[in-house]
């Protein structure tokens, strides 16, 4: 087992990554000195998928267990089914105080997060992500929310958990779609701070996204540290240090706002074509070179990753992505990469080299 720590004063907590490392929940909740309820927010795909996993550790909790069921979709983290899950949650634990368990992926882990930031102005977190991208991206950090139509996140919070358990155990029970998905944000961290990463992950592909590679455990660690260091110099997004996390998603977030986030493309598939249309627009930029661009274009292959998006109305895609969160004052502000290991924010993009970004990478 390895663990990583978040420095945040007193919002600190450690991140918990091996096989098997959930068997922990019921000592660490102990540690808390929490008796009161325990609300599991999970969905019902998740829950059919690691019952075997979890069911006997939730069993052994001396504390009261209340399970809140949401969709296994993006449209999960919706006004509505928020609303919902909060009045279940009040109905159910009445005047005691609840600790949120999000057993999920990354739509689980924002959506549950998002309630216990704002029911009863706060209340104990623990993130248990059962997703590879959920495992070195959403589940650390702190942002939580939900989204409007017009695009993703836009209503949300910074809330820290008490403590992240990232049990590798459950990254068998994922199609392999899903664990591609997640490689999507493991290429991300390579070429946003580690070249010695992103060449790993180009010797060790194929074994990495078929579960059998014993650098995979590593490889997570690795990224939930990039993520900690990067938190613990901007956990609230305002010194321009955590917005490097964002590589690819501006106009990654778009595609999927313009697909009405269904299932043509999931987040991992839509930041990887994010993460190429920005990198192409950093060559013409002449700020990063074609060659790594191409290195990047065929690591999302080996990754099987698409490279160009279908079916889309590259119309809807430059609507989507002018609601992106990093933009001020009106004028656009994309994360590019300068080298492989090395990302800058770059404002005003003509929107000309946006427009043939998109256009030659949606067909």
């Amino acid at each position: 087992m390895k663990k990583v720590r978040v420095d945040l004063g007193e919002r600190s907590y450690t991140i918990h990554i091996g096989a098997g490392v959930f068997s922990k929940l019921p000592g660490l909740i102990s540690s808390f000195k929490y008796t009161g309820p325990v609300v599991i927010v999970t969905d019902g795909v998740v829950k059919a998928r690691t019952g075997k996993i979890t069911q006997p550790v939730l069993k052994r909790l001396p504390n009261e267990v209340v399970t809140i069921t949401v969709p296994a979709r993006e449209k999960a983290k919706s006004i509505s089914v928020y609303q919902d899950a909060v009045q279940k949650i009040s109905r159910k634990t009445k005047t005691h105080r609840p600790i949120i368990v999000a057993i999920g992926g990354g739509v689980v882990g924002d959506l549950a997060g998002f309630i216990a930031a704002t029911y009863r102005r706060g209340v104990p977190l623990i993130q248990v992500p059962t997703t590879l991208l959920a495992h070195v991206d959403s589940s650390v950090g702190g942002k939580v929310g939900i989204d409007l139509p017009e695009g993703k996140n836009l209503v949300g919070a910074f809330y820290q958990p008490k403590a992240v358990l990232m049990d590798t155990d459950f990254l068998k029970t994922l199609p392999v779609r899903q664990v591609r998905n997640g490689m999507a944000e493991v290429i991300k961290y390579g070429i946003i701070s580690s070249r010695s990463l992103f060449e790993l992950l180009e010797a060790r592909m194929q074994d990495l996204v078929s579960l059998k590679s014993g650098s995979l455990e590593k490889v997570i660690a690795e990224c939930a540290a990039i993520k900690a260091r990067v938190v613990e110099k901007d956990e609230y997004d305002r010194k321009d240090v955590r917005i490097a996390l964002n590589f690819g998603h501006t106009l990654g977030h778009a595609i999927e706002t313009a697909s009405g986030y269904s299932k043509l493309y999931n987040h991992g598939e839509s930041i990887a074509i994010g993460m190429i249309m920005a990198s192409e627009i950093a060559v013409k930029l002449d700020m990063f070179r074609e060659e790594d661009l191409r290195r990047i274009k065929n690591l999302m292959k080996k990754a099987g990753l698409p490279v160009q998006a279908e079916k889309v109305s590259r119309e809807e895609i430059v609507k989507a992505h002018r609601y992106d969160k990093k933009f001020v004052k009106g004028g656009n502000r994309f994360v590019l990469p300068r080298r492989i290991g090395k990302v800058e924010v770059i404002e005003d993009i003509p929107d000309i080299l946006i427009r043939t970004a998109i256009r030659k990478h949606v067909n």
